[in-house]
């Protein structure tokens, strides 16, 4: 019998996962990324879960521990820094070029494409073939769509499904520990610090160091902050020349008068544990926050992993656990059955419902943030979460044990 061929369209994290796994089980695998370059530059810091690491482990990736590092507590702070809230945890986060690097290492360069975007696919019952802008046509036995939440693939079979904007988005920024005030070393690199100002959320988080053991640790902040759709985050998103850039833009073209005024509004609403970090970072990344579930995965010998499916609120800090699930569990069934149909029918009954409640959780933790149509600060106030509540259940959960090497 001849090697089956899987082509998995997006070469970041998901479309990685999915490719190594696939080919740990012997699958031929292409996969075709749009970008072209490095992409190591791009996410931050993840909360991670041990089906992450897991899945890295089944590829041959060793868990060195350089590459996680612990959170002990949720702290939330008032304004001037005291302690309002505190509640132990047992955490553990990672870094999106940590995973990325060492994922995009354990893949062929020459199975790797880049400049390829999708157009659409064809299919019957033998093939699919997948057709690109620079008039490539590429056949497979199975397409595998890891494009993410503006995913091509889906907008295909299912163009009513579209990502839902939650109405506020999130300004991120990563520090060196060298950059970090002594005095606050110790919580900002062992804790999750948070701050709860009026209609808004933000966090700092502990993240894994950058290369190998050694290497200075990194903590990052997280700041929601409500924005009009058609509004304020339309101005958040142009750049200097007047150009609007959508509802995101390139963290360089961000106009230096924005991040002078976000690092004085920070002085005035957090507390200086957090608006420090902030005032530490030149360029800061911009991330409006979406939502998007499907009610289905599969699509004969079509099928979606990771956020082209579902996309969780970052609150849940599991976005690329799930994705590493998803890639397990494909390559599960596709190596448990010859029969395709029966491979992805398992699949989808498996992960669909986990997406779900995935998303569900994200907008509990959430809501809070979401405009609330109403001036009345009674009716804020009601619509905020109780603190400690908050702080039980915000990011990935409790790991059973500290990842190893073992």
């Amino acid at each position: 019998m001849s090697q089956r061929r899987a082509l998995i369209v997006g070469g970041s994290l998901s479309g990685l996962f999915t490719a190594n796994l696939l080919r740990a089980i012997g699958w031929h695998v292409e996969v075709f990324e749009r970008a072209r370059g490095d992409l190591t530059g791009r996410g931050a810091g993840l909360g991670a879960q041990t089906h992450l690491f897991t899945a890295l482990r089944r590829i041959g990736i060793p868990i060195d521990r350089s590459m996680w590092t612990e959170v002990h507590s949720h702290v939330c702070l008032d304004r001037d820094g005291r302690l309002i809230c505190e509640v132990p945890v047992r955490e553990v986060t990672t870094a999106w070029d940590r995973v990325y690097r060492a994922l995009r290492q354990a893949f062929s360069n020459e199975h790797y494409h880049q400049g390829m975007t999708l157009e659409r696919c064809e299919q019957d019952d033998h093939r699919v073939v997948a057709r690109f802008a620079n008039g490539e046509r590429i056949e497979g036995d199975l397409l595998i769509g890891a494009d993410g939440m503006r995913s091509t693939l889906r907008r295909q079979f299912m163009p009513e499904i579209a990502p839902r904007y939650a109405g506020y988005a999130a300004w991120r920024g990563v520090v060196e520990e060298s950059r970090v005030p002594s005095r606050w070393l110790t919580t900002t690199l062992r804790d999750m610090v948070f701050c709860l100002p009026d209609g808004e959320l933000a966090f700092s988080i502990p993240m894994a160091a950058k290369g190998d053991v050694g290497e200075s640790r990194r903590c990052m902040f997280v700041w929601f902050r409500p924005a009009d759709y058609a509004s304020t985050l339309r101005l958040w998103c142009t750049d200097a020349t007047g150009h609007c850039h959508g509802d995101s833009i390139p963290p360089p073209l961000i106009r230096s008068e924005l991040i002078a005024e976000l690092g004085m509004v920070a002085r005035t609403l957090l507390p200086p544990q957090l608006s420090g970090l902030v005032a530490c970072v030149r360029e800061p990344i911009l991330s409006a926050v979406f939502d998007l579930e499907v009610p289905r995965m599969t699509f004969g010998r079509v099928v979606l992993v990771g956020d082209a499916a579902f996309v969780a609120r970052p609150h849940v800090g599991t976005g690329v656990t799930k994705a590493a699930q998803d890639a397990h569990e494909l390559a599960d069934a596709l190596a448990a059955s010859k029969n395709l149909a029966e491979a992805l029918g398992r699949y989808e009954i498996l992960r669909r419902p986990s997406g779900a409640k995935l998303v569900a959780r994200g907008r509990r933790l959430g809501a809070h943030l979401e405009p609330s149509h109403s001036d009345c600060d009674m009716h804020r106030a009601a619509a905020r979460p109780r603190i400690e509540w908050l702080l039980r259940e915000y990011g990935p959960g409790s790991i059973a044990r500290w990842p190893s090497d073992t």
